[in-house]
């Protein structure tokens, strides 16, 4: 009687049982949130182009092609960290790659800013003001598929720390979306695209990280 009672139980518990969906592999994920990045990366480079005087722009390792290999990585990274924050024991990949995006940047900035001051552009200001504003709207702005799709992605998985994966998730969404408008960028100036193109991705995370931590909660689905 008592088996026969086990079985029934058992049974009744799992026609209740809904099927779980098997997460895609953290890579994969990363490649997906990259490849929309870069394509409407270079959509927006086709409709724009380059920022003047264009291809000498990234003609060796100038300021500018610093600076774009820096949001790269910080993008890249920082998307891998707020993905695996959303993985259950995946933290320490999300602490190397949050180290590893902090890295990159932190000495590609460091170069541009070496190879700028070495040129006869260093005694530039380092802002420009109000100048400043349309590339930071433009570089959030950008970075809101992005967002989006990282947000979709993390709330498939079983987002443990949810605060800390929408910020991670805010700051390299808005880090691929700063490539995009730094490679159309009008704003004058060198330095501008040195010190705010870097420092744009932690505004976006600032401003974003909120919005983001709502949508991750409304997609999570329920244990």
């Amino acid at each position: 009687m008592r088996e026969e009672g086990a079985e029934g139980l058992i049974e009744a518990l799992a026609r209740n049982v809904r099927p779980v969906t098997p997460v895609a592999s953290l890579r994969w994920q990363v490649a997906m949130v990259a490849a929309l990045s870069l394509g409407l990366s270079f959509a927006l480079v086709e409709g724009r182009g380059l920022r003047p005087p264009g291809l000498a722009l990234v003609q060796g390792p100038t300021p500018f092609a610093l600076v774009a290999l820096g949001l790269t990585l910080a993008g890249i990274g920082l998307v891998t960290a707020a993905l695996a924050y959303a993985r259950p024991g995946r933290e320490g990949t999300g602490r190397r790659a949050l180290a590893a995006s902090a890295l990159g940047l932190l000495i590609s900035v460091g170069s541009a800013s070496l190879v700028l001051r070495a040129s006869a552009g260093g005694g530039e200001a380092l802002f420009g003001g109000v100048l400043e504003i349309p590339c930071v709207v433009l570089s959030i702005g950008l970075s809101l598929p992005a967002a989006l799709l990282v947000t979709y992605l993390a709330a498939s998985a079983a987002p443990l720390r949810p605060a800390a994966t929408a910020f991670l998730a805010a700051c390299g969404a808005t880090a691929f979306g700063t490539f995009a408008a730094h490679l159309t960028c009008r704003t004058p100036g060198a330095w501008h695209v040195i010190t705010s193109h870097a420092a744009t991705p932690l505004l976006g995370g600032l401003l974003m990280a909120r919005p983001v931590l709502r949508l991750l909660r409304s997609w999570t689905q329920p244990a």
